[in-house]
């Protein structure tokens, strides 16, 4: 699924279009789900991985411009969930619902170079405790295992509760995660305005020391 085709066009009932590498797309236009595209063929970048309604609603929020747009790495083209410009330089937003696993986050981070993973969190047992200001101490009882080998800034969406972003991992699996708790929509001002505010000021800080 995505939000628009080639040209950046939103999905109109009855519609059809071509996607990024020329393959058709079908128009979805239903009561329940965003409105969307779909690929009559599979998608042929290899960091693909099946949309959601969780993906197609953060997309939503940003610029067409700044969606789905492409790279080429070692000769295979990607398509990035979202992009943001931190004082002109370009930042992947890679909004992860499913599994993913080690070699494919060094890849992307690799690829991207620089780049901010958010993933979905929604629904996961993650009990916390207030550590400071606005800050969390998380006891994440069945972690993503593989998110602790991300290199690059992590948030963790965990729903109407609003977005962790996660300041230090754990060594082990049995030990507690540490957060910067925010409100979901201080993280979407940031991530499509690429500016930041108190609320963020922490993820501009490790941004700044991590930027290539």
């Amino acid at each position: 699924m995505s939000l628009y085709d080639k040209y950046k066009n939103r999905p109109k009932k009855g519609a059809r279009s071509v996607d990024y590498d020329g393959a058709t797309l079908i128009a979805k236009c239903g009561d329940i789900k965003i409105h969307h595209w779909a690929r009559e063929t599979a998608d042929p970048d290899t960091w693909h991985e099946p949309e959601t309604a969780w993906h197609l609603e953060w997309k939503s929020h940003f610029h067409p411009d700044n969606t789905e747009q492409t790279i080429t790495v070692d000769g295979i083209r990607h398509r990035m969930d979202a992009r943001m410009f931190i004082k002109g330089r370009q930042w992947a937003i890679e909004f992860q619902h499913s599994h993913i696993n080690i070699e494919e986050i060094r890849e992307r981070e690799f690829g991207y170079r620089r780049m901010i993973w958010v993933f979905d969190c929604i629904g996961k047992d993650m009990p916390s405790w207030r550590a400071g200001d606005d800050i969390v101490r998380i006891w994440w009882k069945r972690p993503r295992t593989s998110v602790l080998w991300c290199n690059q800034p992590v948030l963790l969406d965990i729903g109407d509760a609003g977005v962790y972003h996660i300041l230090s991992m754990p060594e082990y699996n049995n030990d507690y995660w540490y957060a910067k708790h925010c409100h979901k929509n201080e993280i979407v001002g940031t991530l499509t305005s690429g500016t930041f505010s108190q609320a963020t000021k922490v993820l501009e800080e490790l941004i700044t020391e991590g930027a290539a």
